[in-house]
């Protein structure tokens, strides 16, 4: 009889081969809960199925995006229409900038839209606009808040409240992290305090998950925001 996760588990012995660490994210190789990952096979609303045929309920939606559920109809029909007119350009697109505009009349805040491939890219180039426009190199981020992979964000949580310029992983120079500040979440004095050390006038931009979802869906307190 096989084991309740076999294929899984095969799997994954056959991807850490090939794939450094068997994963092409690191959220997905399952540490922070313990166990192997889960290969998943297809889904639908909201529910997963694994290579071992085992159903779960997914409480993760692909971390976001999938808030109407997985395949509903709406959209796999118009994946289906969109897939007649081509899969990639090199160049721009009718549809873009009409999604650009539909966005900024949902959103009164938007006064415009730059679209990525990817939250990295979306946080990295946020922060390259904050110290543009204001001339400033100094970003403050909360331990336990993910914005993706690049190198300035990858900063570890050291002794006391506050972390200056430390790397938190292997291959990212001392240099480009001295300019980020890892602090507590969820402490509005820590932050002030932060602030006051630095120097107003030096932080380009505070950068946070307002619902953190690497540490377990933290809510923020009232009025931290």
């Amino acid at each position: 009889m096989s084991l309740p996760q076999q294929q899984s588990r095969d799997y994954y012995e056959r991807a850490v081969k090939v794939i450094p660490g068997g994963v092409n994210s690191p959220v997905r190789a399952f540490r922070a809960v313990g166990g192997d990952p889960l290969f998943i096979r297809d889904a639908s609303g909201a529910h997963i199925t694994d290579a071992d045929g085992k159903e779960y309920v997914d409480y993760v939606g692909s971390w976001g995006p999938m808030v109407l559920g997985h395949r509903p109809t709406v959209v796999t029909d118009a994946l289906r229409r969109i897939l007649e007119r081509g899969t990639s350009f090199g160049a721009p697109t009718d549809l873009e900038v009409e999604m650009a505009e539909l966005l900024c009349d949902i959103v009164p805040s938007l006064e415009m839209v730059r679209m990525v491939n990817s939250g990295t890219e979306a946080c990295m180039t946020a922060l390259r606009l904050a110290r543009g426009a204001t001339g400033r190199d100094s970003v403050i981020k909360f331990n336990g808040c993910y914005h993706g992979h690049s190198d300035s964000l990858l900063v570890a949580a050291g002794s006391g409240v506050a972390t200056f310029g430390i790397s938190g992983s292997p291959g990212v120079p001392d240099d480009i992290a001295r300019c980020t500040v890892s602090i507590e979440y969820n402490d509005l004095e820590v932050l002030e305090q932060t602030i006051q050390q630095i120097g107003g006038d030096k932080v380009a931009a505070v950068i946070l998950e307002p619902v953190a979802g690497n540490m377990g869906l933290v809510v923020l307190g009232e009025g931290y925001l």
